[in-house]
């Protein structure tokens, strides 16, 4: 009438075999999940800055108009630049300006694994926005400065944070680093081409082996190559998200 029962090792050993399986496909799964979020995050934040730039055009006419002279890591002037050009044509959740030091909290990142660094720091020289989805950026001026501290034409150094507090809080994983570039003839939001750690630069330009290799040493230059493989995470991507 019935068939015979499993016994409590049968069933102990199927559990058993669901948990190794689950135990090999369930960090795949999560670093497939993550790619995919990060993908998307980079996306949304490289279009939203475009989209903010072409509206500002609108009501400020074209960029390099507003490159204003701007004192070199003046994070006063710096907040009046973005907050005109910029952070009102997007969905700004918190703006830092006034609380800068309660912003950044406990908030550290990291450029590798053994080089990490509190942002404290940050308060002095950055500008700190956190965006409605729990994303945030930090953004530095570049340039060389003159003998006055002032730069002409205008480079931001953007540190862009897809999850925000989040960990792991690192470059190449979570945090991926953008330049925007302002001078009297053009315009252009690009990936950090400058390698922080072993010096040098990369762009664009370069083959996809070679910004491989690049990210892998110098994770600060690692939006360029999601930048060249539009956005994604392919397989060869260095680092597990």
């Amino acid at each position: 009438m019935f068939g015979k029962a499993f016994t409590l090792a049968e069933v102990l050993i199927t559990i058993g075999i669901i948990g190794v399986i689950a135990a090999l496909t369930f960090p795949a799964m999560i670093s497939h999940y993550n790619k995919v979020v990060m993908s998307a995050r980079n996306k949304k934040f490289v279009s939203s800055i475009d989209q903010a730039i072409l509206r500002s055009i609108v009501d400020h006419e074209e960029p390099y108009s507003w490159a204003a002279n701007i004192e070199y890591h003046n994070s006063e002037a710096l907040y009046d630049w973005f907050d005109e050009y910029i952070m009102q044509y997007m969905n700004v959740l918190k703006n830092c300006r006034k609380n800068s030091l309660e912003c950044i909290g406990e908030y550290s990142y990291c450029e590798t694994e053994d080089r990490c660094t509190h942002a404290n720091g940050i308060a002095n020289n950055y500008v700190l926005y956190i965006f409605n989805d729990g994303s945030m950026i930090t953004s530095l001026t570049g340039g060389n400065p003159d003998d006055k501290g002032v730069t002409k034409g205008l480079t931001l150094h953007i540190r862009f944070d897809a999850n925000g507090y989040a960990k792991p809080n690192m470059y190449g994983r979570d945090i991926f680093s953008y330049r925007f570039t302002v001078d009297k003839t053009k315009f252009y939001l690009t990936c950090d081409t400058h390698k922080n750690i072993t010096g040098g630069s990369v762009s664009l330009n370069n083959s996809r082996s070679e910004l491989i290799e690049s990210c892998k040493t110098d994770p600060q230059t690692c939006s360029c190559l999601i930048m060249k493989d539009n956005y994604e995470f392919k397989k060869d991507y260095p680092f597990r998200l």
